[in-house]
């Protein structure tokens, strides 16, 4: 479970809840592969702790821009 206060905090940084979502679990698994925290969250969840990182602006939601078809399916095309 999470602490829904850090959640409402979080989610006015990231408003969309699928990429708070994995933005969140992209983060867990930093800091359990060893990242260090960027908040104080001593006695938190690893959950609890990657929201708190987002509430108060440590980490936010990066947009790059795609902008040919080529820049699109890159990755796709090339593993065929």
């Amino acid at each position: 479970m999470f602490n829904m206060d850090l959640y409402r905090e979080a989610n006015k940084k990231i408003t969309e809840s699928f990429l708070l979502s994995n933005i969140v679990t992209q983060r867990v698994r930093q800091l359990q592969e060893g990242a260090e925290p960027l908040v104080d969250g001593e006695g938190l969840s690893m959950i609890d702790m990657a929201l708190m990182e987002i509430a108060e602006g440590k980490i936010e939601a990066r947009k790059e821009e795609i902008t040919t078809r080529e820049d699109l399916f890159s990755t796709v095309e090339e593993e065929e």
